[in-house]
């Protein structure tokens, strides 16, 4: 830029240091426009020197941010695995049948005292808590769930009413299977579809009376509250 505006524009582009600083903030991106070029020479080294300074901010700025989203997605990924290969429903299914179940899942949120679902409520969705703690309003006690727990996928296998008021005790996350995406999971996958109504057969012949939606195994280890 020197040789090609030094002798055009002296005062902005006679010495080295005064075209180095132009340079540097081109290619930085941020671009003054006090300084800029006339000639036509000038203007195609401009042009080149723009380009190159958003290729040097984008390429490292699209590898950073691609390997953040890489460590969240592999975090989420491991915790959801796990999290979806402990539900009964889903135990003995395939890296790839799993996975598949794991495209359909939804995030949410729920703050302290917040109802996720209310007794009498259609079933639109079953749920797994991710992280806090959830109570459900049974018939003479209540229990507490905390994370790694699930509730109400029976209720949206049968297409039932909720039997129990859930509520969050704390911020509560948790990740949410809608009722269609089951069903429709469920009508294109026959293998997926045999297995999820085989176990369900099993826990409502196993079901304790008065426990509503809720299965046998998600009341193991929670705790009953007077």
């Amino acid at each position: 830029m020197h040789l090609v505006e030094g002798s055009v524009q002296p005062k902005n582009f006679g010495t080295i240091p005064d075209a180095m600083w132009w340079a540097i903030v081109t290619l930085s991106t941020i671009g003054y426009g006090d300084v800029v070029p006339v000639t036509p020479a000038g203007k195609i080294v401009a042009a080149a020197t723009g380009m190159t300074g958003l290729i040097m901010v984008a390429l490292p700025i699209g590898i950073i941010a691609t390997a953040f989203a890489e460590e969240v997605h592999r975090r989420a990924f491991v915790v959801t695995w796990g999290m979806v290969a402990r539900v009964p429903v889903f135990s003995g299914l395939s890296a790839v049948e799993i996975a598949d179940i794991m495209e359909l899942l939804r995030a949410e949120q729920v703050e302290a005292d917040g109802v996720v679902v209310r007794r009498g409520e259609a079933a639109h969705s079953m749920y797994f808590v991710a992280a806090g703690e959830v109570e459900i309003a049974l018939e003479g006690e209540r229990i507490r769930l905390g994370a790694g727990h699930f509730f109400g996928e029976i209720a949206v296998l049968r297409r039932a009413r909720r039997s129990a008021t859930v509520t969050a005790l704390t911020r509560t996350s948790l990740l949410v299977l809608d009722a269609h995406d089951l069903h429709a999971l469920m009508a294109r996958q026959p293998q997926i579809a045999e297995r999820i109504r085989e176990v369900a057969r099993k826990r409502l012949e196993g079901r304790q009376s008065g426990k509503g939606d809720l299965l046998t195994e998600e009341l193991e280890g929670a705790e009953a509250v007077e």
